[in-house]
């Protein structure tokens, strides 16, 4: 009869014993445990850009040839480097507008912004002078 006391008792203990539980409870009083609304946010951003290129990579294996996907890659890429090159202008003179408006803005985002836009403005047409110049060069080339 006291073996069967002694067993229920270590059922019981062994019942009650949840180191996972135990170490959340533990955890739950530092700063490390608790998460940061940003980082549900970003969490989520990340996650959304994720399937977004996922979506992508589905569109370019549905089309039929090489040369197609090529071709829409190419697209995707101009089309997004020249909305950058523009996000950066309109930033830029929308801070000079801000600025003559007499708004509280500070000189050097001012000048900053408006060198990272005239310099993208300049590399997408080196981009561009460096396409003609192969387009040229394929096109006299002899067969």
């Amino acid at each position: 009869m006291k073996i069967n006391e002694y067993n229920n008792n270590i059922m019981q203990m062994q019942m009650q014993f949840n180191p996972i539980k135990n170490y959340n409870n533990f955890l739950k009083g530092n700063a490390s445990f608790e998460v940061n609304n940003n980082f549900q946010n970003d969490f989520d951003r990340m996650l959304q850009n994720e399937i977004d290129q996922s979506s992508e990579k589905e569109k370019l294996k549905n089309v039929y040839s090489p040369v197609e996907a090529f071709m829409e890659a190419l697209r995707a890429g101009v089309s997004n480097g020249l909305n950058d090159v523009n996000d950066k202008r309109v930033y830029s003179d929308n801070l000079q507008e801000a600025f003559a408006r007499g708004e509280d803005v500070n000189i050097h985002d001012i000048m900053i912004a408006a060198e990272k836009a005239t310099l993208s403005t300049q590399l997408a047409m080196q981009i561009r002078n460096r396409v003609i110049s192969a387009y040229n060069d394929m096109k006299n080339m002899s067969l």
